[in-house]
């Protein structure tokens, strides 16, 4: 089960994880916990990204895998990077350094040493 995928069947909101379990020692602790960026992504978004990881990075090679043209691989990138960023908070230097990867500004290990 893929808790990004679990919504609420009253208002259709998000749900977020309340209690963990250990299933060898029957230890349970309850809370409110917070999920990372990646484990709040649908099943087909996660497949997505794990795709391209193994790819390399390569969204030639992203194309190839998953059996789409370019444009299609790159837009469902775009899309995907789109979901994360509004998942996530970032301070203003980070922002900074991502707009400037996108505006083409960086490279990519430049953004990766700053960040």
């Amino acid at each position: 089960m893929n808790i990004g995928d679990i919504h609420c069947p009253s208002c259709r909101r998000s749900m977020s994880p309340v209690k963990l379990h250990c299933k060898t020692c029957d230890l349970s602790v309850e809370g409110h916990f917070e999920m990372d960026a990646l484990a709040g992504l649908s099943n087909e978004d996660q497949a997505l990204a794990i795709a391209f990881i193994r790819s390399f990075g390569s969204i030639k090679k992203l194309q190839e895998a998953l059996g789409v043209s370019y444009p299609t691989a790159r837009a469902r990138l775009e899309k995907l990077v789109e979901k994360l960023n509004s998942g996530m908070k970032m301070n203003p230097p980070q922002a900074t350094i991502i707009q400037q990867l996108e505006k083409g500004e960086i490279s990519v290990n430049e953004a990766l040493e700053v960040l």
